[in-house]
């Protein structure tokens, strides 16, 4: 079995931790530094009396399994269709709102979050997850922007099954970050100049079993992030004052500029923590943590959309 040879397939479910299938033709996603725990279980100890010294064997409960990847932020490269990420952010907690021809927006869903199956082949060793939801970050620094994503899905015995032929076309090639790519940047009113955005959307995705059932559910949600902006002067903006003053105000940027290709995040209500000076290149930047609230609407610390 050669270790570099992988494939992930997800596919959402349209029953509950009913397997959904994925294809290798129509449910491939394109990732890297995909790391699997194959068996994630608490492991009981008995305790046995016993006229003799020794251990016991643990007894194993709660099987479920862990997997973490990234993904290229990447529209479908068609304005209004959906990109192959989507099912990420689907089984995320998102829902999915598309504009014929225009947009498709990923907006956070209140309730009824999407389950999906996921299918990770090492080798011709098949490791399946149903039930599947995930927590994802969205990494904007120098070079190629990701979605990474962390599922957790109940478990399925593994499988010796040949990997099925794969097609990725529906990912295209990514927009490098840089000057014409990526713009837009506003953080509390002012276009500052950034050097990295992180932002994780802080789903709390559990396993969680009963005396008779088992599942997998988003139970919380603490979106939060930081960022590098080179610093301006004072009489440009004051982020010691936002930060000591607990001032809140929206955060955007775009990236990509070209139609279908292009990816939008929104985040209406965002609290710029305390500045510490860093060197970037020899200019003074500002590193500063970020906490992403939703407003009076509720349920909108983020969105992407995709045109």
């Amino acid at each position: 079995m050669k270790f570099d040879k992988k494939l992930l397939l997800i596919k959402l479910e349209a029953t509950y931790g009913t397997d959904a299938n994925p294809t290798g033709l129509a449910n491939a996603i394109l990732s890297k530094d995909v790391g699997i725990t194959p068996l994630e279980a608490e492991a009981l100890e008995r305790g046995l009396v016993k006229p003799y010294l020794g251990a016991d064997e643990d007894i194993l409960v709660g099987e479920h399994i862990l997997l973490t990847a990234k993904a290229e932020l990447q529209g479908s490269g068609v304005a209004g269709t959906a990109p192959g990420l989507g099912v990420i952010l689907r089984s995320s907690g998102f829902a999915e709102v598309i504009v014929a021809g225009t947009s498709v927006e990923y907006v956070l869903a209140a309730q009824d979050y999407e389950s999906a199956t996921v299918h990770f082949y090492q080798g011709d060793t098949l490791h399946a997850m149903r039930g599947a939801m995930a927590s994802v970050k969205v990494m904007l620094e120098k070079g190629i922007p990701y979605l990474e994503f962390n599922y957790i899905g109940l478990w399925v015995d593994p499988a010796k099954v040949v990997a099925p032929t794969s097609d990725f076309s529906v990912w295209q090639k990514p927009t490098p970050t840089g000057a014409t790519r990526t713009s837009g940047f506003m953080l509390n009113g002012f276009a500052a100049e950034p050097t990295k955005l992180n932002l994780d959307v802080g789903q709390e995705v559990k396993y969680i079993e009963s005396l008779t059932t088992a599942k997998i559910d988003i139970t919380k949600r603490s979106a939060s992030g930081s960022t590098t902006i080179l610093a301006p002067e004072l009489d440009q903006h004051n982020y010691f004052d936002d930060a000591k003053n607990s001032v809140t105000g929206p955060l955007t940027i775009t990236h990509g500029n070209t139609a279908g290709k292009i990816v939008t995040i929104d985040c209406p209500k965002v609290q710029a923590k305390a500045p510490k000076y860093s060197d970037f290149e020899g200019q003074a930047a500002l590193d500063m943590d970020l906490k992403l609230i939703p407003t009076s609407a509720g349920n909108d610390e983020i969105k992407m959309t995709f045109t």
